[in-house]
């Protein structure tokens, strides 16, 4: 069996998991995902060809969804976050599918989040004051029908964790 084939893992499924390159690669664009693919290749100890076609492949697949830059809030105007806890009135699929359709969208929004448990959605959101946060709730969340309950969470600081490659 060839070394690379040795090193791909596989699902119960038998789909094609990551091997110790995809996840150099993962965790190096994780870090910095303006890296060149030049330096990228020398860190993972790939030719840049190889380097280029991985993390392509990786894209295809859809385990690497996007490069985005990473926004600092408060420069912007947009220092009080805030998580908010969301109960729907009531489970009904067109009442879902309109809250679903609209709110993740709105300019505030930041992540939503579908749960369980007590909360049916959690929102992060971004703006400037808190009395832009209460006129947020009040204008998008305490006027809508679908919405039962709320609870607001003001977040005092947001601190990164994992990128989501696991060892």
């Amino acid at each position: 069996m060839a070394d690379s084939a040795k090193n791909i893992r596989h699902t119960a499924a038998g789909s094609e998991t990551l091997d110790d390159v995809d996840r150099k690669i993962i965790r190096i664009l994780s870090e910095d995902a303006r890296i060149s693919n030049k330096q990228l290749a020398e860190d993972v100890g790939i030719a840049p060809s190889t380097a280029l076609m991985r993390t392509r492949t990786l894209q295809e697949r859809g385990i690497i969804k996007a490069f985005t830059a990473e926004l600092n809030l408060a420069s912007i105007g947009r220092s009080v976050q805030a998580l908010i806890a969301i109960r729907l009135r009531a489970h009904d699929r067109d009442q879902i599918d309109d809250f679903t359709s609209r709110v993740p969208r709105l300019p505030a929004v930041l992540s939503t989040f579908h749960t369980s448990g007590s909360v049916d959605y959690l929102l992060h959101i971004a703006v400037g004051t808190t009395e832009e946060l209460r006129d947020w709730v009040l204008d998008n969340l305490a006027t809508d029908p679908v919405v039962g309950h709320t609870e607001t969470t003001v977040v005092f600081e947001h601190m990164d964790g994992n990128a989501g490659l696991l060892d």
